[in-house]
């Protein structure tokens, strides 16, 4: 017979393939959501633009800028041999070269990969408790701490998976069986330990046998 309490202290590291589901929200700490993954940058073609980019990207975008006047004609468009940058839509009218207009747009494609947005989530697999989380920092060390019921701690590595943006990974604590339904009386959340960020706080019921 099992109560809701707290588990097995076995752990077994499971791979992405074992069925992710759709992430909750992420926890704002530092520059929230936005914050680059380690190795990343803000590439600041304005104040507000926050995709993440290369060091020497921003260095290069900073130049772009400084440089635009002399490229571009009284009435807005290019000087032969460049282009409109559109790095953050149709209204950037920053005249660039071509390849930089590419760069721009191949960076706004990486943008969501390089944010270490630190998304976690749950699922069952057989009816016990499976852990996933994505947009950490890639091959960075995750700590993943349980709290309310029972305080226990492990740590597992976010590498690549494909369909899974930054370092991601799966993790099932090792409960022995299903626990019964109830009230969630524990949480769960992961740390990026490269970082410092978190998660938010997952809810879930935790469980033991309470006739041995």
């Amino acid at each position: 017979m099992f109560r809701r309490f707290t588990a097995s202290a076995m752990v077994v590291a499971a791979g992405i393939g074992g069925g992710l589901i759709a992430p909750s929200a992420a926890h704002a700490q530092d520059y929230g959501p936005n914050t680059c993954r380690q190795g990343y940058v803000w590439r600041l073609a304005r104040p507000s633009d926050l995709v993440c980019v290369t060091p020497q990207t921003r260095t290069d975008t900073a130049n772009e800028n400084a440089l635009a006047p002399r490229q571009t004609l009284p009435n807005r468009f290019c000087k032969q041999g460049y282009v409109w940058r559109v790095a953050w839509g149709p209204d950037d009218l920053t005249c660039v070269t071509p390849q930089a207009r590419t760069q721009a747009q191949y960076d706004n494609s990486q943008a969501d990969d390089r944010r270490l947005a630190v998304r976690l989530w749950t699922n069952s697999v057989n009816g016990t408790l499976k852990v996933s989380g994505d947009h950490f920092n890639v091959n960075g060390q995750v700590r993943i701490v349980v709290s309310g019921a029972v305080n226990k701690s492990w740590t597992v590595t976010a590498t690549k998976h494909s369909g899974y943006a930054g370092g991601s990974f799966g993790f099932i604590p090792g409960f022995t069986q299903a626990c019964p339904p109830g009230n969630p009386n524990a949480e769960i959340r992961a740390v990026d330990l490269t970082s410092g960020r978190s998660t938010i706080s997952v809810p879930f019921v935790y469980c033991i046998r309470y006739d041995e």
